[in-house]
């Protein structure tokens, strides 16, 4: 222990278990002691945690309407400080085609319920911006939305989980191929290149080999998470909507109703979208959607990814099958007659401002209610076909390619995808971006509704020089499925109040506590 006879004089000596000790703060080597010491710091910790619990927290500062005065918004807001940039791409090629220049940044907001009004934030994002799974120039972004008692717990393992299945699946593909690319070598008497093994030396892997890992990485996810005895995910789950950049292309997955929009620039013109046909032929276009469209340099939504809810036919059916019930809350409770006419709207074009949408049910009971079809967790809904199965969309990245927004539906309730890809095309960079979104999708739920939703995106802009398919940009505009609007005609009346714009001072922003790895922002 380093003592010395002079400190021995000068310490209060005692005997302890037949040896020398002195004072409390000297560090205790028999195994009785630790174990006596541990025994006492953590009562002493749960006696600290009671007393911090039982205290009870200071209500948020609202204004004369009830609504959060500003500095408290800005207390619920962490994420990025400033925009990154990064590389991506087919960097082993040479060709500058390939490369892939980024900037990105992301939010997130914790929502505000009157009736709980320090409930956590139940959305969270992930980031690994360069080299996720060893591959050079691949990244990785997700963002999660948590629903149910312990949302926030499922998506924080989500968070914590999904990257590390994919990674892991992508570089066993990789190296495999790798090993097979030498075996090969060998057999034709090549010689073997400098760093044949390392990760920068493996192949790339076809779409249909990364899309597959992505599909097993969902799975393995949700069977970890219901494995987890920390996590109660019986009557709770999360979305998970992810980008991963590999080989110069993007690969979205879906599971939920978060969301994936791409903002492509046309610079010729592009035939309208099925919605827009359906709408002229039955005169409701806007006047602003009757204007000349996607023609020299207007940037359009795409979205990539599909919102997976009842209102889906295909969703339904698949339900159904299953053994699920499909109907609204009035169904349910015969306010309203069953029915599946739902109308017609395309989630991302039209706003869903009924507030009583179809839900998926076991068939003699009232549970579990969910308002979306796919998600990770919900065991009980797992059985009547609410899975995680991921729906999964591949695109190469070309130079219509300008902004890419992955969040959750705190952005996507009240704002359409066009209207989210505006907003950032107006920006200067994607801190600002996702600065205006949170403040323009706030002022939207104080516009609807009595609380808000957490409110989370991440938001990439992109610069490559590879040439546009505008066959690829057509297809995506018409695989969006017809999903259904509720029939009857009574909407969300708009609460009146202040529409003040949040004004947020970066300096207010918190810094989330704790770091991750180098390339992989902190948890929120």
């Amino acid at each position: 222990m380093g003592c010395t006879s002079s400190k021995l004089e000068n310490n209060t000596e005692r005997v302890m278990n037949g040896r020398i000790a002195i004072d409390k703060s000297e560090r205790i080597h028999t195994q009785s002691e630790r174990a006596k010491l541990a025994q006492q710091r953590a009562v002493a910790s749960a006696n600290a945690a009671n007393k911090k619990s039982s205290t009870p927290q200071a209500p948020p500062k609202l204004d004369s309407e009830g609504h959060l005065i500003a500095e408290e918004v800005a207390k619920r807001i962490s994420g990025s400080v400033e925009s990154k940039e990064i590389i991506l791409g087919d960097l082993k090629s040479g060709n500058d085609e390939g490369i892939i220049h980024v900037q990105y940044a992301a939010l997130t907001q914790r929502g505000y319920y009157p009736d709980k009004p320090h409930k956590e934030n139940q959305d969270a994002y992930y980031t690994a911006p360069s080299k996720f799974a060893s591959g050079e120039g691949d990244a990785f972004f997700a963002v999660f939305d948590g629903h149910g008692d312990a949302g926030h717990d499922c998506a924080r393992f989500a968070k914590e989980k999904l990257h590390a299945y994919l990674a892991g699946g992508l570089k066993k593909q990789r190296a495999a191929a790798n090993a097979a690319k030498l075996r090969e070598m060998t057999k034709n008497g090549q010689e073997k290149p400098k760093n044949a093994f390392h990760p920068s030396s493996w192949p790339y892997l076809s779409v249909e080999q990364y899309e597959t890992c992505c599909r097993n990485a969902h799975l393995q996810c949700n069977t970890a998470m219901h494995k987890e005895s920390k996590v109660k995910d019986m009557m709770s789950g999360t979305t998970a909507i992810s980008v991963g950049f590999h080989a110069g292309r993007i690969t979205v997955s879906n599971v939920g109703d978060s969301r994936v929009v791409l903002g492509h620039r046309i610079n010729d013109y592009v035939d309208s979208t099925p919605a827009e046909e359906e709408k002229k032929e039955i005169g409701e276009l806007s006047d602003s959607e009757h204007a000349p469209s996607l023609k020299g340099g207007t940037i359009m939504a795409i979205p990539l990814s599909e919102d997976q809810t009842p209102y889906r036919k295909d969703e339904r059916d698949r339900l159904k099958a299953a053994g699920a019930r499909v109907c609204s809350i009035d169904q349910m409770e015969g306010k309203e007659p069953m029915h599946e006419n739902w109308g017609e709207v395309d989630l991302g074009v039209d706003i869903d401002e009924h507030g009583d949408p179809p839900r998926v049910w076991c068939m003699d009971h009232d549970y579990p209610g969910t308002a979306f079809s796919r998600s990770l967790g919900d065991g009980v809904g797992e059985d009547i076909g609410v899975n995680a199965e991921p729906e999964i969309v591949t695109k190469e990245v070309t130079k219509g390619d300008e902004i890419l927004v992955i969040a959750s539906d705190g952005i996507f309730e009240f704002i359409t995808n066009q209207r989210v890809i505006d907003i950032c095309a107006e920006c200067s960079d994607p801190m600002v971006a996702c600065t205006k979104l949170l403040e323009e999708s706030y002022k939207q739920w104080l516009h609807y509704e009595l609380r808000t939703d957490d409110i989370t995106c991440i938001v990439l802009f992109l610069k490559n020089g590879k040439a546009n398919d505008d066959a690829v940009v057509k297809k995506l505009m018409g695989k969006r499925h017809r999903i259904k609007k509720a029939a009857t005609t009574k909407g969300k009346t708009p609460l009146q109040g202040s529409m003040a714009k949040i004004n947020v001072d970066p300096a207010m922003i918190m810094d989330p506590a704790g770091m991750e790895p180098a390339d992989v922002e902190p948890e929120q």
